[in-house]
């Protein structure tokens, strides 16, 4: 299975006629050499750092109108919408311009303001038809905003952010729904969390080491008790990436793979339950 992850980063007006057939005859291909495609449209569209970022009415109007191009014309591909964790919504410490459009649809409290009480997901979320997974992306970024610390994730911190439920070092934020079981089990979607990691800033001389910081990271995702807890959780995508990150102003290093130890660490510590994909078993057609 391939995750495409396509990003309208000219606005959401630039997703034209034209550029959704162009993409459709790209997923067609693909479908017709054996592989399933999962698109995931417009990520983290409840952010504020996003060019398409808290716009819910002309979101949710594209996802659906991508949705139905995809649906008709490649249907070995499935769409994903995929909202950043809730917690700290509406993220105005992350703003790089101040948005008042569709504050109606995202007061979803009714006070007149969008605070971290309005529902971060809900707006956004482009309806059953339109939608064949839901994913969130989901990272330990430290332990007390703005981060930048190297600090080692306490523990039930990955399921309490997934199910609405965390109270802990970043602060109190049970006011976020619960993603999985709203999206998950009241939806019927399969839940993949498509970006995931621990933060680690290599520069920084003081703190916990990367080792740590990542090792208890990822055994609360490969814990024994996820698959029966989270039944329709169906995809956890480690974000292996170092990169500089702007909420910091410094080279964050997200990867498990560069070091050759922690590598080895992370294969170790993979689990049983993971299901791994067989090879494509038809024969390629087309160019």
């Amino acid at each position: 299975i391939m995750l495409l992850t396509l990003e309208p980063h000219q606005g959401l007006e630039a997703v034209t006629e034209e550029s959704v057939r162009a993409l459709v005859d790209d997923l067609a291909q693909f479908n017709s050499a054996g592989v399933p495609v999962i698109v995931r449209f417009g990520h983290e569209m409840n952010g504020s750092w996003r060019e398409w970022g808290q716009q819910p009415q002309a979101y949710t109007d594209t996802f659906r109108t991508v949705a139905r191009a995809v649906h008709q014309g490649a249907p070995g591909s499935a769409m994903m919408w995929a909202p950043n964790y809730g917690g700290g919504y509406p993220f105005i410490e992350s703003r790089d311009e101040t948005r008042t459009q569709d504050l109606a649809a995202l007061d979803t409290d009714g006070d007149g303001k969008l605070t971290m009480a309005d529902d971060p997901y809900a707006p956004y979320y482009p309806g059953d038809e339109a939608v064949d997974w839901v994913g969130m992306s989901l990272y330990h970024w430290g332990s007390d905003f703005p981060w930048g610390q190297n600090e080692i994730p306490e523990p039930g911190k990955f399921t309490d952010q997934l199910t609405g439920a965390y109270n802990g070092d970043d602060g109190d934020f049970t006011v976020v729904p619960d993603f999985y079981t709203v999206y998950g089990q009241e939806h019927g979607k399969p839940v993949a969390i498509p970006e995931t990691a621990a933060f680690y800033n290599p520069e920084e001389t003081e703190g916990a080491q990367e080792l740590a910081i990542k090792q208890a990271w990822w055994e609360q995702l490969f814990d024994d008790s996820v698959p029966a807890r989270f039944p329709q959780l169906k995809m956890i995508n480690w974000f292996e990436w170092d990169k500089h990150e702007p909420e910091v102003d410094a080279r964050v290093d997200w990867t498990t793979t560069d070091d050759p130890v922690l590598g080895e660490a992370f294969t170790a510590g993979l689990p049983e339950w993971l299901r791994y994909g067989s090879e494509p078993s038809c024969t390629p057609t087309g160019p």
